[in-house]
């Protein structure tokens, strides 16, 4: 059984592959056999996507965590922002200014950044390897590079300043002081961390296992909501050819249902408002990664990992706009459209991800989706779809 809008494009087996495929402290090449698969079309635009982090090189093992502000984390990576997707994490400073910021690995000082608005006072640091760390919302840079911040704008008696320095200005080791937490620029105190590659592409933080271990998670994600969209003419879900939106009852620990069967023909999206909160904390973010199954048949998966630099105003290439504009809040698509150029999606290809009926016999079908977060905490839903119209072929 093969559930797709175009054609038959890939077998489970290959795609729990690519499920499995992770990080072991350098970024690899996802599994071969994931590459040009029969029948798949637009390979060569999936392939584009994800060749910039095929190649990349770096030791996960060598970041640590930038500030002694705290360990909570307010936003997450690939968070909903209005105009594009949120490019690193946010850490909270207890609404307080003047926390050390450290750096997060061995480098120097590569760019200085300053403005009103948006990231206020900023640091990039570069490394050996070519990766880049960044520090956003400084109340102010040590020392040093205050003083030469301060030079500049005095020379160009301007306040904004972006300017790229040598190697040799300031070069810092690991754990070296090199600002502190403050609000410049848009919103409230806290520290904004950005992990980028080479070519500025923003990477996960969270995929370090130093970064990672720095917080206390034993809280699974929720399942809040779940909407079905019918995509193509003529589909229906519970009778309607608008979005069904539908409240998930937790049944467990972990466990989501929804009372109700779900009747669905055509071709259907899925949806999800999930939400993550690390124990005790008040903060609540998007879940990491997610997997759906019909009938135990793995149909979808996506993880946010990376993200091109190009491609991080394709927000609601990720969220459904519509229910965002109904405001029934931030619904997870767990399907990729055309036009989505997102790595998230373990190179399943565009079109991937909607159910269609018309692949599957009528009658009642298991609809299962799985989320964990970045600590591996795992929560399920369980559904039944109910299926009218044309047979399987």
């Amino acid at each position: 059984m093969h559930l797709n809008l175009q054609k038959p494009i890939v077998s489970y087996s290959l795609l729990l592959i690519a499920v499995l495929t992770g990080f072991s402290g350098t970024f690899s090449p996802e599994s071969s056999g994931n590459k040009n698969r029969p029948g798949t079309t637009g390979s060569s635009r999936v392939e584009e996507i994800y060749a910039p982090f095929d190649t990349l090189r770096t030791d996960l093992k060598d970041y640590i965590w930038p500030t002694n502000a705290s360990t909570v984390i307010t936003s997450s990576f690939a968070d909903y922002r209005r105009t594009h997707l949120h490019e690193g994490v946010d850490i909270s400073t207890n609404n307080q200014n003047g926390y050390p910021v450290y750096a997060s690995r061995k480098g120097y000082v590569s760019r200085i950044f300053i403005s009103r608005r948006g990231y206020g006072k900023m640091l990039y640091v570069r490394h050996a390897d070519g990766f880049v760390t960044m520090y956003a919302h400084l109340q102010r840079f040590n020392g040093p590079i205050d003083a030469y911040a301060k030079k500049l704008q005095k020379e160009s008696k301007r306040y904004s300043l972006e300017v790229d320095l040598d190697p040799s200005m300031f070069p810092v080791e690991k754990g070296n002081l090199i600002a502190y937490t403050g609000e410049t620029g848009t919103g409230g105190a806290h520290l904004h961390f950005e992990v980028r590659d080479s070519a500025l592409n923003p990477i996960n933080p969270f995929l370090l296992p130093q970064v990672s271990a720095s917080i206390s998670d034993q809280v699974p994600p929720r399942f809040d909501m779940v909407a079905f969209t019918p995509l193509a003419s003529g589909s229906k879900a519970q009778g309607r050819t608008r979005t069904w939106v539908v409240d998930v009852k937790k049944e467990g620990p972990g466990e989501f249902v929804l009372d109700d069967p779900i009747k669905v023909s055509g071709q259907i999206g899925v949806s999800v408002k999930v939400t993550d909160q690390a124990d005790v904390l008040k903060y609540k973010t998007g879940a990491y990664r997610f997997e759906m199954y019909i009938d135990g048949h793995l149909v979808f998966t996506s993880a946010k990992k990376f993200i091109l630099d190009s491609e991080a105003h394709q927000v609601m290439a990720y969220y459904d706009r519509n229910l965002l504009r109904a405001r029934k809040g931030r619904f997870e698509k767990l399907y990729v459209e055309y036009g989505n150029r997102l790595p998230f999606y373990n190179r399943l290809p565009e079109g991937t991800g909607p159910i269609n009926t018309s692949e599957l016999e009528p009658g009642e079908h298991q609809l299962r989706i799985v989320t964990w977060d970045l600590a591996n905490n795992e929560s399920s839903l369980t559904a039944i779809l109910s299926v009218s119209g044309t047979a399987k072929r």
